[in-house]
């Protein structure tokens, strides 16, 4: 009998296997590349951003401003701004409000914060909270002429329009208009708060990258956000979100009926599970109404392999049992291998290994006289080891 041949696969063979996973995995790569490149020149990070080059960032203005000799602070957090604004007595708050990080209270407080403190796009729950006197009017586009008294109109007659603009609705407010019209809306108002000075601006399109150098919008943008030696551009962020005063808990939010509901739930479920899985008493032990005789089933698997012609499985089971047999006669485990249990009754016997190995495994029969002389042979095999081991 040769000895097995291990056949080591090639670099080249593992290769041409793995060839199609490698191209799927590179276009994968290629795509994922693709679109984050894609995505990285697409998104331009939050609107009016002093930090951003996109056109709906503000970093031009915020450079010019430092260049003119103002002290431009970028801010992230409502507590971040109120120390900054705490350092100077002469300064500039601008901030908005369009991602929704600030509750109602926070806007309030941002907004009397410094001595001109300019909230940009403020929302309907803004308004309501800070400026009453004032609503929201819709989107403009295009320009706007300044048509009021407002120190900014010598130097920027017109501006961009847009995105929103304002109307004031209390005829007695202390509010002055700019850049628009009572109809239209306004994109700048102006509101007398006492110590501070309130500029609710709409027409922030003239601040950003993309249309700082359109119209008047720069000289515009320069004399409102450069008035003051500091300009701290706040920019809301989830750090605002983090106070736990404005913050309910799921027991605040649910309603009061769906905590009796969750206990009536869970107790109708204990007594749904216990009235299903009671017990009716002991098990009772069946009797089978029919005995089984062995030999009737030994015969019936013989019938089996007969009709089947099933000779060597046949001999197999016969093999089996000789072999189990054997080895009880012999003295050994129950889980001695058919070698061991040849190799001990070659002994016993005088036989050579090699008629037993036929006898017990390598033979095997090609009619039905072959295995009947074959179980014989299992038979008188059987009696000359009882014989040896047990001699009379």
């Amino acid at each position: 009998m040769s000895a097995p041949t291990v056949v080591t696969p090639r670099i080249g063979t593992t290769l041409r296997r793995a060839l199609f996973w490698i191209i799927a995995a590179l276009f994968l790569l290629s795509v994922a590349i693709v679109s984050l490149n894609l995505v990285g020149t697409s998104v331009e990070g939050p609107p009016l951003d002093p930090t951003s080059p996109h056109e709906s960032g503000t970093q031009a203005l915020a450079e010019v401003l430092r260049q003119q000799g103002v002290d431009v602070i970028v801010t992230t957090s409502l507590d971040d701004t109120r120390d900054a604004l705490a350092e100077s007595d002469d300064s500039t708050l601008f901030f908005s409000n369009l991602g929704g990080y600030l509750s109602d209270d926070q806007t309030v407080e941002a907004s009397g914060l410094a001595s001109t403190v300019i909230l940009a796009e403020p929302g309907s729950e803004a308004l309501h909270a800070v400026a009453p006197e004032v609503a929201n009017a819709g989107t403009r586009v295009g320009t706007i002429a300044a048509e009021c008294s407002s120190p900014l109109a010598p130097k920027a007659p017109e501006i961009t329009a847009g995105p929103s603009s304002l109307r004031i609705i209390d005829a007695d407010a202390e509010a002055t208009g700019c850049y628009g019209s009572e109809d239209l809306g306004y994109g700048l108002i102006a509101l007398d708060r006492g110590t501070t000075q309130l500029l609710l601006l709409g027409a922030t399109t003239a601040l950003t990258n993309g249309d700082i150098t359109t119209a008047d919008n720069a000289a515009f943008a320069l004399r409102m956000l450069g008035q003051h030696e500091t300009l701290v551009w706040y920019t809301p962020s989830f750090a605002d979100g983090s106070d736990s005063s404005g913050v309910k808990t799921y027991d605040e939010l649910a309603p009061d009926w769906v905590l009796p509901v969750v206990w009536l739930t869970a107790l109708t479920l204990l007594a749904a599970a216990l009235w299903r899985g009671r017990r009716f008493g002991p098990l009772v032990i069946e009797k089978l109404p029919v005995t089984v005789r062995s030999s009737e089933t030994m015969q019936g698997r013989a019938r089996l392999y007969e009709k089947t012609a099933a000779r060597l499985h046949a001999l197999d089971a016969l093999r089996i049992g000789s072999i189990r047999r054997l080895a009880a006669l012999c003295g050994m485990a129950s889980t001695a291998s058919v070698d061991d249990v040849i190799n001990r009754i070659a002994v016993l016997i005088d036989l050579p290994v090699a008629q037993l190995r036929r006898l017990l495994v390598d033979v095997a029969p090609t009619n039905d006289n072959d295995l009947l002389a074959l179980s014989d042979e299992l038979l008188t095999l059987e009696q000359r080891v009882e014989s040896a081991v047990r001699p009379v």
